[in-house]
């Protein structure tokens, strides 16, 4: 095996390596902000229901 083969292969493990490494960031940062969205997404969703009944509720009370 020459040395050209040698070091092509250990550059193709090293950029295999550090897309690995940017992956695990990218993976660790979206779940970060998972677990700030559902909770945002939970209270959002309770303040439209909130605001939909008072809609309705407003809306019989004109009749």
């Amino acid at each position: 095996m020459s040395i050209e083969r040698v070091l092509r292969w250990l550059i193709v493990a090293i950029v295999l390596v550090v897309a690995v490494g940017i992956l695990q960031v990218v993976i660790d940062i979206a779940a970060g902000l998972l677990g700030v969205a559902v909770p945002l997404l939970l209270v959002l969703l309770l303040v439209a229901v909130v605001l939909r009944f008072f809609g309705y509720w407003r809306q019989e009370r004109r009749r």
